[in-house]
């Protein structure tokens, strides 16, 4: 009679029987065989046994099943032979007495592999939460402008939209320029500090040299920042980091927009206008 082996944990070497059809792996008691290790799901995986060959099928288990080293797709029967080692969560099994060294060998690989899903997976979540703050950002401002406000009405509160995406700033501002001349005829600033203790809300320098150039000035930390001109401007004014880009209507530069931090670095990542927290 065929039977499933543990190669590894305090259980190694015990054995559990498998019978003709089909036998459920699992943390539960109601399967065929229980494995009560955390890393194994509550019902983690079918064995098919049909003569003399052996099928298994991953039942969408959390961490996963892996057969000599490869990773099993959920749902799809895969045939096994006697020997090889399965890896269902931190557990090692094989169908049939099989090689420890090889065991063991496939125990890093599997580990490696797993890390690698949850890297994946995890860096895959962030994305979707990132790109669903960018549409509701997008969305708030698209509504704010079809109101049809005054003009320091609508960049006021698309500077809250700002604030509310970029929890990490403390100090923005909407720099509006003449065309023509390049002199700023309005700003419209925003602080997280209450109204009475407002500072000026921007650096002149920074925003002066993104409206002459037309380039943006990302500083995610200014202890690594390498342009010693605006690094010594920047510790003057205690800022840690700084985003500054401009804002172009008609091939025109008419302002820039301005957002800093002075007491907490920051990660900036804003291509072409695409803003992330």
């Amino acid at each position: 009679m065929a039977k499933l082996f543990l190669l590894n944990g305090p259980e190694k070497g015990r054995s559990f029987k498998l019978r003709e059809g089909i036998s459920f792996v699992g943390r539960s008691l109601d399967n065929d065989i229980q494995i009560e290790e955390k890393t194994v799901s509550r019902k983690h995986l079918r064995i098919m046994l049909k003569g003399d060959n052996y099928f298994i099928t991953d039942l969408k288990s959390r961490n996963g099943t892996f057969l000599d080293g490869v990773s099993v797709e959920p749902g799809h029967p895969i045939e096994v032979e006697e020997g090889v080692p399965i890896g269902i969560g931190k557990c090692l099994l094989c169908i049939g007495k099989g090689d420890l060294n090889k065991a063991n060998t496939f125990m890093d690989t599997m580990e490696l592999r797993r890390e690698a899903v949850v890297k994946d997976s995890t860096l895959s979540e962030e994305r979707a939460e990132t790109d669903r703050e960018k549409l509701q950002f997008l969305y708030e401002v698209s509504n704010i402008l079809s109101r049809g406000l005054p003009t320091k009405k609508t960049l006021e509160k698309i500077l809250g939209q700002i604030f509310d995406l970029l929890k990490r700033i403390e100090r923005g501002a909407f720099i509006l320029v003449d065309p023509h001349t390049r002199q700023i005829t309005e700003v419209i600033s925003k602080s997280d500090k209450p109204s009475g203790k407002r500072t000026r809300g921007y650096s002149r320098r920074i925003a002066n040299r993104v409206i002459e150039t037309g380039n943006p000035i990302v500083i995610s930390n200014v202890r690594t920042e390498e342009n010693t001109e605006l690094v010594d401007t920047l510790e003057v004014l205690k800022i840690e980091c700084v985003l500054c880009v401009p804002m172009v209507l008609r091939s025109q530069i008419i302002g820039a927009i301005y957002v800093d931090s002075r007491r907490r670095l920051c990660l900036w990542i804003w291509v072409k206008g695409s803003p992330l927290p």
